[in-house]
C-alpha cells in the first residue's frame, strides 16, 4: 500500500502505517547524504503537529470538553495520536514522570538557598511551578528558573510545550540583589519575549 494507490480504504489500518513511517525514517536516516535533513525534517513535522494538537486541546478544555477528550482517549487513531504527545488523557502518567525527573535535576540547588519549586500541574505539555520558601517573591529566582526548568524539562520530555511560573508572594524589592540559586545552563533557551515563536527545534526558532 503506498498514499498514491488511489483512495484510502475507508478504516485506516493504523498499526501498518506506524510500521512504515518508522520503518521510512530509519532507512532513509542511514543514507549520509539526506539523514539530517530527514530527520530535521521530521522533528519540524512533529514539533508542529505537537504544538497544534497542544492548543487544540486547551481550547477543548476551556469549553468544559472534558468528557469529549475521554472520549477521544477510547479511539486507537485519535487518542493514540493525542498520547504519542501527552495530550489528553492518555498521556499524563508518562508526562507527570518525565516533569518529576526534570524538577528532581533543579530541586537540590533551590533547596541549598532555602527554597524549593512546586509542581502546580502538568497538562498538554504545558507544566505549572509555584516558587517556595526563600524563593518566594525574588525576581531574580523568577528570571533564572525560566531557563534552568525550561531547560531541564526540554531534556527530559520531548512533548514539553511551555512553562508557566507563579510566586506564593510578590516579587519583594528587598531581594532584588539577591544570588538566585539555580544556575542558568549554558545551553537553555532563550529569555521568553511577548511573542513567543511557534515552534523551537535544537536552538532553531520558527515564528
Amino acid at each position: 500500500m503506498t498514499m498514491s494507490d488511489g483512495e484510502p480504504d475507508e478504516a485506516l489500518p493504523t498499526e501498518h502505517v506506524l510500521e512504515r513511517i518508522a520503518a521510512m525514517a530509519e532507512a532513509l536516516s542511514t543514507d549520509p547524504n539526506v539523514g539530517a535533513d530527514v530527520v530535521e525534517l521530521l522533528d519540524w513535522v512533529d514539533a508542529f503537529h505537537r504544538e497544534g494538537l497542544g492548543r487544540l486541546v486547551e481550547m477543548i478544555r476551556a469549553w468544559r470538553g472534558e468528557i469529549f477528550l475521554e472520549a477521544v482517549a477510547g479511539d486507537d487513531l485519535a487518542g493514540g495520536l493525542l498520547a504519542a504527545y501527552d495530550l489528553g488523557e492518555g498521556g499524563r502518567e508518562s508526562a507527570e514522570r518525565a516533569v518529576e525527573r526534570a524538577m528532581a535535576e533543579i530541586r537540590p540547588l533551590a533547596a541549598s538557598h532555602g527554597g524549593d519549586i512546586a509542581i502546580v500541574r502538568v497538562d498538554d505539555g504545558v507544566v505549572e511551578v509555584r516558587l517556595e520558601g526563600t524563593c518566594d517573591g525574588c525576581p531574580s529566582a523568577m528570571a533564572t528558573l525560566t531557563y534552568g526548568v525550561e531547560d531541564a524539562l526540554r531534556r527530559h520530555w520531548v512533548n514539553f510545550r511551555r512553562l508557566e511560573v507563579t510566586a506564593a508572594a510578590p516579587p519583594d524589592p528587598a531581594k532584588d540583589d539577591l544570588t538566585c540559586p539555580v544556575p542558568v545552563p549554558a545551553q537553555a533557551a532563550p529569555a521568553p519575549t511577548p511573542a513567543e515563536p511557534l515552534l523551537q527545534i535544537r536552538g532553531h526558532e520558527l515564528a
